[in-house]
């Protein structure tokens, strides 16, 4: 499973707004630091607004924060608010032989997006933010 492209800009917007707490990040310095163009972080951001994860302030002084904290928000709460992930229910081939019974192949599928998913639930962005003895995320020092 591959996480859609907004999926991963939203992940990089949330690490870098929990990197810098209390501190409104002004969408052109977000673009720059996690490399999303500044033209999309508008259709990244709303969602994550609706959802509670970040808020937004226009005008002098405004930017973007995060809401809810690092050790609060696991990287499925990102991906499920831009892109939630889809699992196989049905077949998708729409073989009425197979109505909601999925065969082998989709049902290997589906467990592997299971298992995925609940890895994603299980990984928090505080986790993200101290990699041990790795690089700090969106950072060259």
């Amino acid at each position: 499973m591959a996480l859609t492209q907004t999926a991963e800009y939203a992940l990089r917007a949330v690490v870098w707004l929990a990197q810098h707490p209390g501190e409104p990040q002004p969408k052109t310095q977000i673009a720059d630091a996690t490399q999303v163009p500044s033209s999309y972080l508008p259709k990244v951001f709303q969602p994550l607004v609706r959802g509670g994860l970040i808020t937004g302030q226009r005008g002098l002084g405004g930017g973007y924060t995060r809401v809810k904290d690092p050790e609060e928000i696991s990287m499925l709460d990102v991906v499920n608010e831009v892109d939630p992930i889809q699992r196989i229910e049905a077949c998708p081939l729409d073989l009425a032989s197979h109505g909601t019974r999925l065969c082998p192949l989709h049902t290997a599928l589906n467990q592997i997006i299971v298992h995925e998913e609940r890895k994603l639930g299980q990984t928090k962005i505080s986790e993200i933010m101290r990699g041990k003895d790795r690089p700090t995320p969106l950072s060259e020092v």
